[in-house]
């Protein structure tokens, strides 16, 4: 047995052995479980703060496999910055990090990520875009790596917009300081040069890199610096900035003065760093001043010589300096105008923003018009010429004031004329046209009256009839005097009739608040005049006084009466002179006259009226005609009561007149005759008329209405034709022509030329074409047959 234990004692050491062994290696195999346990722990606090921090770092990183061409791991400032969402990131590769356009696109960036596959690490800025589109500065970092024995690329993207911004600006300001005109320089406080711009380098004649470094007081004289730069200094500590003038040295010794403002440069904290001074180098602006001075004696002589008015101001419009002229012009003296606003001295507040905003936007103003009230309240026209000019610093206006008045009156002159002409060319073709009608009609009243009895209620109907056609026949011809378009003769005028007349038309045009009283003598004396003209006078003074009252209404008084004047004292002051006279009163209770309108009334373009109620021509029209009939006007007014014209034309012996009165009635009979006559009209009504009245005359007519058929029957027969009328104007062939040709083929034919109007053609224009007669239209039975008698028995020469 104890063999047996003997035999069996290895077996059982090798057991216990392996017990221990086992027991040993559990241990172990506990041991190192329980440090991988605290390895992965440890592993996964690292990989957990490895997690934050690359979650919270502000850069995107991007983990990128070139392989596959994805991107593996991101952090969320990937998605900040670039705006998608992390799913969709996911399904992109990194050619979203750059943009779609070149220079700064992907294909762009290859060269660049080829590089960092090779082991060269890249760090660039880059201008790409987010998701919404909108730009965006970058800086990209890319470095390769190897993970999991593959290589990949870790990017890193920083967010720079603000940063490329501030540069931007900081460039910006810079390239601003290098390029302005004025000189910058800074130092630190022992006056040590930091930076200077090319101006303040220019300035003293070095070149900019050459004065880093170096100390101010280079650029000063050593008295300069002692007396000028040190207390100035000394002063910018304390005060913190200083401005004047400050002398300067140049490289090459010379000296010159500039105007510098100095102030204390300082850092975010307030603390001081040093001095920025900028200069202005002052040598040009010296050398104009002394120009000016020596120019000033020269320009005064220029200023006070000149025949213009001429103004200094500043822009707000005070006036600083004027010339003689101008004292002259505006009539005031220089001690009262000088200090004062020239809106105080009559320029129009209306035009004066708009010529300053003109002045200022242009730096001057041509021929700018205004109408300028000098001292004693009369308007005179003036141009503005002016340009800003600039005296130490400031900006001044320099105006010559050019009077154009008389040029504006006489241009107001040339177009009224230019309206009466426009209107007397309307004028004749209405007199053309309304004479031919007024020719048929007044034809066929005359027809008619040769057979109705005298004493029945139609002819005396027919009567007025007529009467009421010669007045219009009457107004057409003042239509055509007061257009110029005819001449009217003086002749003996029954003003009463006429001043009756002329309230007649302008009852129909007042309103019912003006009363009009008339205090007509029947037996009032005769004027020799022009109708037409004193039916001008009466209207224009009737419609003045007309127009006095129409706010409030009134009374209009219309007097005649006669007036011997023999006062050698109402001779001088009135001229007028000694003798008989008609004195037409017109009067009214209106608004008056003002003293300061009186002396002024009667001048050309003088108007109280509104603009465009009135031309300013009527009182100096009605003053001008009256005087050239020898007479005058004269007026009397108080203000708010009214105004009283008294109008004096000459009177003429009314037996004159009265025994050309007997010879009209004499000749009242119609002369008659047999001859042989062509009558020539466009107008049917006329040709039959003018017929009817020649052949009650006892003349065999032949009518035609064309000058082509007329000229073709008389050159058959001349003989046969003792005389021929024709109108003027004509189809194909004006009157005048037709006659011409007629006297070619027979030079002692007779012809009698009639027309409504035409101006192509007088009286001594059909005398020199050889013409025998020469009529108006509408002609009446008596002018006709007179004047056909006449041509026929040779009594027109």
């Amino acid at each position: 047995m104890l063999n047996d234990v003997v035999n069996n004692l290895p077996l059982t050491i090798f057991f216990l052995i392996c017990v221990i062994l086992l027991f040993i290696l559990l241990a172990w195999n506990l041991k190192l479980r329980q440090r991988i346990h605290r390895d992965k722990k440890k592993h996964r606090q690292h990989e957990n703060r490895f997690r934050k921090i690359y979650d919270a770092a502000d850069e995107a990183i991007v983990l990128y496999n070139p392989e596959t061409n994805r991107i593996e791991d991101f952090n969320p400032a990937l998605c900040h910055i670039f705006g998608y969402k992390p799913e969709e990131i996911y399904h992109l590769n990194i050619e979203f990090l750059f943009s779609s356009d070149p220079p700064y696109s992907f294909n762009d960036a290859q060269s660049r990520i080829k590089a960092a596959l090779d082991g060269s690490p890249q760090v660039f800025e880059w201008l790409t875009s987010d998701h919404s589109g909108q730009n965006l500065w970058v800086e990209i970092s890319i470095k390769k790596t190897i993970i999991a024995d593959k290589h990949h690329l870790l990017i890193f993207v920083r967010k720079i917009t603000e940063n490329k911004k501030t540069e931007e600006r900081l460039y910006r300001l810079i390239n601003i300081v290098d390029h302005i005109g004025e000189g910058v320089a800074t130092s630190d406080l022992n006056g040590t040069i930091t930076y200077v711009n090319q101006a303040w380098a220019d300035m003293h004649g070095y070149s900019a890199e050459s004065l880093l470094g170096k100390n101010l007081s280079i650029f000063h004289t050593e008295e300069q610096n002692a007396n000028d730069v040190i207390p100035i200094n000394k002063k910018i500590l304390r005060r913190g900035y200083h401005r004047g003038e400050v002398g300067h040295k140049r490289s090459d010794g010379t000296l010159f003065l500039s105007h510098m403002s100095s102030t204390l440069q300082k850092d975010d904290t307030g603390k001081v760093l040093g001095f920025i001074r900028v200069a202005t180098d002052l040598s040009e602006q010296k050398k104009v001043e002394e120009a000016l001075r020596e120019n000033e004696i020269k320009f005064r002589y220029l200023f006070n010589l000149s025949p213009q008015p001429i103004s200094l101001t500043d822009l707000n419009g005070k006036v600083l300096d004027v010339n003689q002229k101008f004292c002259e012009k505006m009539q005031y003296s220089r001690n009262e105008i000088i200090g004062k606003n020239t809106l105080d001295l009559g320029f129009p507040a209306e035009d004066r923003q708009q010529f300053t905003d003109l002045l200022i936007e242009n730096g001057d103003v041509s021929g700018y018009e205004i109408s300028y009230r000098v001292k004693s309240n009369d308007t005179i026209q003036v141009q503005l010429y002016s340009k800003l000019v600039q005296i130490k610093g400031e900006f001044y206006t320099l105006t010559v004031f050019h009077d154009i008045t008389a040029q504006r009156k006489l241009e107001a002159q040339l177009v009224q004329s230019q309206k009466m002409e426009a209107i007397g060319t309307l004028a004749g073709g209405i007199a053309h046209d309304f004479n031919n009608i007024l020719s048929a009609i007044l034809g066929y009243i005359e027809l008619a009256k040769i057979y109705i009895e005298p004493d029945s209620k139609v002819f005396q109907y027919l009567e007025e009839v007529f009467k009421a056609g010669n007045r219009a026949k009457d107004l057409v011809r003042q239509i055509l005097s007061i257009s110029r378009q005819a001449e009217q003769k003086r002749k003996p005028v029954n003003i009463n009739l006429m001043t009756r007349e002329a309230l007649r038309m302008l009852k129909a045009t007042l309103p019912a608040s003006i009363k009009i009283k008339e205090n007509l003598d029947e037996h009032i004396c005769l004027i020799e005049a022009d109708p037409v003209q004193i039916h001008q006078v009466v209207m224009n003074l009737v419609t003045n006084a007309s127009q006095s009252m129409k706010d409030k209404g009134g009374t209009l008084t219309v007097k005649l009466d006669i007036e011997e004047i023999r006062s050698n004292i109402m001779k001088k002051s009135h001229d007028i002179k000694a003798g008989k006279y008609v004195k037409l009163t017109i009067s009214d209770t209106g608004h008056g006259i003002s003293v300061e309108d009186r002396k002024r009334i009667f001048d050309p373009y003088y108007t109280t009226k509104a603009q465009g109620m009135g031309t300013g021509l009527g009182l100096a029209v009605a003053q001008s005609i009256v005087k050239k009939h020898g007479g005058n006007i004269l007026f009397s007014s108080k203000p708010g009561v009214g105004a009283d014209f008294f109008i004096y034309l000459p009177v003429i012996d009314k037996k004159e007149f009265e025994v050309n009165d007997v010879a009209l009635e004499n000749n009242s009979v119609l002369p008659t005759g047999i001859e042989h006559i062509l009558l020539l009209d466009d107008e049917e009504t006329i040709i039959e008329t003018g017929r009817e009245m020649l052949e009650y005359l006892g003349y065999s007519v032949e009518t035609f209405n064309k000058s082509a058929y007329a000229l073709n029957e008389f050159k058959k027969v001349p003989e046969r034709y003792d005389l021929v009328i024709s109108d003027m104007t004509m189809p194909e062939m004006n009157g005048d022509e037709l006659a011409k040709k007629m006297i070619e083929i027979r030079p002692d034919i007779p012809i009698i030329i009639c027309t409504g109007y035409n101006p192509q053609i007088d009286e001594n224009t059909a005398k020199a074409i050889g013409l025998k007669a020469f009529i108006f239209k509408p002609l009446t039975f008596q002018k006709l047959a007179k004047t056909v008698r006449d041509v026929l028995d040779n009594k027109t020469e």
